[in-house]
């Protein structure tokens, strides 16, 4: 549309030109050069405008489509194909450098339940208020991904396990001290369970990584709810 506007507004001045120079005017420079200016204003400003606010646009939609495909629509966490492609890239210097690695998976305790005795939007609250929480308690440099309907994972670059134990107890303080408000107003706390394994360099695929971590959150689950065991 805007390329249409701007070949037609040249076609106009083209046209203005000739009028002008067979009527005379175009003997007086000045006056035709202040005649095409005003022209010129007049049906170009309008164009760019509107190029400026369709590129805004544009901009707009590319950013909406973009966040789509990287992020979970519910949580807004990256999509677990995300996360594997950016983690594998954090084992690959991990391993070059040789320094240690952190890995958590997470699986809320009892979703269904509240699925089941509060409704699906409850169950959305949940996640979304955990996600939040998680996201609010780890560094910009961290990788954080829901995998699964209720199972999240957490890669912490630079980290071995006992530290990683630790941001994982803290953010489990944290979340269990924030508990989600129904529209019915009860509160429905939100408790976890967790694995954690560390390596540093030695493990060459993420498969194998994220296996240790499920073997270790099943212990975690086995054991009782909001626990964490490490691998």
């Amino acid at each position: 549309m805007a390329f249409f506007a701007a070949v037609g507004g040249s076609v106009l001045l083209v046209l203005l030109m000739s009028v002008l120079h067979q009527s005379g005017i175009g003997n007086g420079s000045n006056l035709v050069t202040a005649i095409m200016s005003a022209v010129y204003l007049a049906l170009f400003f309008p164009l760019f405008f509107l190029l400026f606010r369709q590129q805004k646009e544009l901009n707009g939609l590319r950013k909406q489509v973009k966040e789509g495909l990287l992020l979970d629509e519910t949580t807004r966490l990256y999509k677990s194909s995300v996360f594997e492609e950016l983690a594998d890239t954090q084992i690959k210097i991990a391993r070059r450098n040789k320094w240690p690695i952190g890995l958590v998976v997470m699986d809320i305790d009892r979703l269904s339940a509240v699925n089941e005795n509060y409704g699906y939007e409850a169950g959305n609250k949940v996640l979304k208020h955990f996600s939040s929480m998680l996201k609010s308690s780890v560094r910009e440099s961290d990788l954080l991904a829901r995998y699964d309907d209720d199972r999240f994972v957490l890669l912490l670059p630079d980290c071995d396990a006992r530290n990683a134990q630790k941001v994982i107890q803290r953010i489990q303080a944290r979340v269990l001290e924030s508990p989600v408000e129904t529209e019915e107003s009860k509160s429905i706390n939100i408790p976890f369970s967790s694995g954690v394994v560390s390596f540093s360099g030695q493990v060459a695929r993420l498969a194998t990584i994220m296996g240790r971590a499920d073997e270790a959150l099943m212990r975690a689950k086995k054991k009782g709810a909001n626990r964490i065991e490490v691998f």
